[in-house]
């Protein structure tokens, strides 16, 4: 008789947590600071993509923990961590099996930035190859150039790290004919930087930058995601964010 009482009441009790609903757990969602789409703005994550993608955790009601940190470690740790993800990242080959696809959020152009009076003529990538370059490690942008045959390329950890490699002497090692970065953030990055004045050489291509998670976040929690910017396109909630990252960026 003790043996069933405790049987019924176990069963009582799971039937009674079976019927309370559990929090969703938190997802942890990486970027870096890449302006105007994802960046820091008083210690706190902002820019375009971030507001998509609160957007969408708000919608698909995840938690969501966002931080700002270098690209190397945010790209790595999307990779081995559970229940998390990382934007604004390109879509490449080499990272098809690495994550979780989710959705993209929105397009990027990919260009060239040299000295304002830099006057070599470069209207392909072709004409790129014979000149120092300046990325960004672990970069889509950087490993488009590499696999176009660019193999003068200078990487650093920070992209306002680039342009004051510009207006070094042509004999330091650091210095860079030209630097590869996004077409909205190039001049304003240039800027803070104070390193002198630039210009736009050659946008080399347009680029959807996605959101991607870790192969270790559920399966229920990447389709909450992809419903909820699906959801944010048909009712133009995610466009509406984009026109206005445009006009204000001039672009």
């Amino acid at each position: 008789m003790g043996n069933r009482t405790s049987t019924l009441k176990g069963i009582a009790v799971f039937s009674l947590l079976a019927g309370i609903a559990m929090p969703a757990q938190a997802i942890t969602f990486l970027t870096e600071d890449n302006p105007p789409f994802n960046y820091a703005a008083a210690g706190k994550p902002a820019g375009t993509a971030t507001e998509i993608v609160t957007e969408m955790a708000k919608r698909a009601d995840l938690p969501a923990d966002i931080r700002v940190m270098k690209w190397e470690d945010a790209y790595q740790q999307a990779q081995a961590q559970p229940n998390t993800c990382v934007y604004s990242i390109a879509r490449l080959e080499n990272r098809e099996n690495q994550l979780q696809w989710v959705g993209e959020l929105l397009q990027n152009k990919w260009a060239l930035f040299g000295r304002a009076d830099f006057s070599r003529p470069v209207k392909s990538i072709a004409d790129v190859r014979r000149l120092k370059i300046g990325g960004i490690v672990q970069d889509a942008k950087v490993e488009y150039l590499k696999s176009n045959a660019v193999s003068n390329i200078r990487e650093v950890l920070r992209d306002e790290q680039n342009p004051p490699r510009l207006f070094l002497k042509p004999e330091d090692p650091n210095y860079i004919d030209l630097w590869i970065t996004s077409y909205y953030s190039g001049h304003d990055i240039a800027n803070n930087a104070k390193a002198g004045p630039v210009k736009l050489v050659l946008v080399l291509r347009e680029a959807p930058l996605w959101l991607a998670c870790s192969p270790r976040t559920t399966k229920g929690d990447i389709a909450k995601l992809a419903t909820a910017l699906a959801s944010m396109n048909k009712d133009g909630s995610r466009q509406r964010l984009v026109s206005a990252m445009e006009k204000q960026s001039g672009h």
